[in-house]
């Protein structure tokens, strides 16, 4: 089987790298727009005894699931790489800031097309804390120099900006088109780091925890792990998630986001009651609590067939 999948996925490299002949195929969504390219059935991978696909791959978005243990608890990581820095893309529970309003990350996944999403740090609701960006617009800049922020440039790249205050998220001389208020930042540089400051995510507990992270251009990761309410798992303090993202040796920077029973990833897989679905929640699958939030993290393809293109 391994054999089998390797074979497969060189196959379908070698399509990926082959993409630029089809360019006219792949559009770039911009940053107004809403996602409108559905996933298409035929990129995701499988793998036999998986009840989840292990990937995506069209020649604008490659996606990789693993799995593994760490400190007696279960985690899942997603490898993701994008062909343009607008297929990383956030939503906000209503399509609008301004209400606490909830909802699942699958269903947020389903109304955006979204091919892989994570929840975010539930900005709505701590209403006065820290600074909010979404697809480019700025709704709130309450940083206290408490809290990092994380930002992603209009280029896709992450910046942290450690205890931001209002002054240094104004003084970024790039364009910021997302920003979160989590944290803390616990991989810089490829180096995990410690923590010492709980504030409100319960860092020195065992827990679920869901973070976001850079590897290189246009390339992140996500990484979730279980906690000590999922059969199997003893849970992670937020230093020892940061030690584990550190340990994979190819992390430049990743923040923590909300953790506890809000962690997810919704992709392909199946529902509790056996449908397979592009939007499942796909970890801490022997746990049935799921947790609604306030928003969702979300990569999309920007691969149209040629009907498509044409209209």
């Amino acid at each position: 089987m391994r054999k089998i999948r390797s074979a497969l996925l060189c196959m379908l490299a070698a399509f990926l790298l082959a993409g630029n002949a089809f360019a006219d195929q792949a559009i770039a969504p911009t940053v107004e727009e809403a996602a409108s390219i559905e996933p298409r059935a035929e990129f995701y991978l499988e793998e036999e005894g998986k009840d989840f696909a292990v990937g995506y791959q069209d020649p604008t978005l490659e996606i990789h699931i693993t799995e593994g243990r760490w400190m007696d608890t279960n985690w899942m990581a997603a490898r993701i790489k994008v062909a343009y820095p607008t297929q990383l893309r956030t939503y906000m529970a209503g399509g609008r800031y301004g209400k606490a309003q909830t909802e699942y990350v699958r269903v947020y996944a389903k109304r955006v097309n979204a091919v892989f999403a994570i929840n975010d740090d539930w900005f709505n609701q701590r209403p006065n804390v820290g600074s909010v960006v979404r697809q480019g617009v700025s709704y709130r800049e309450r940083c206290k120099g408490n809290y990092d922020v994380l930002g992603i440039d209009d280029q896709g790249d992450f910046h942290l900006f450690p205890k931001a205050t209002n002054e240094d998220i104004a003084n970024f001389p790039g364009t910021l088109v997302n920003t979160f208020t989590f944290g803390p930042g616990i991989v810089i540089d490829g180096e995990p780091q410690e923590v010492t400051v709980n504030l409100d995510m319960g860092a020195f507990a065992n827990a679920q925890r869901m973070g976001i992270g850079q590897i290189g251009p246009l390339e992140y990761i996500c990484v979730c792990c279980e906690g000590p309410e999922d059969p199997g798992s003893k849970g992670l303090t937020i230093q020892q998630f940061g030690e584990m993202v550190a340990s994979f040796g190819d992390v430049k920077l990743f923040y923590n986001l909300d953790g506890g029973s809000s962690s997810t990833m919704s992709f392909k897989g199946r529902t509790r009651r056996g449908e397979e679905t592009f939007f499942a929640k796909i970890n801490a699958r022997n746990n049935p609590k799921e947790r609604v939030a306030g928003g969702c993290i979300y990569f999309v393809s920007a691969w149209h067939t040629e009907e498509e293109t044409q209209e």
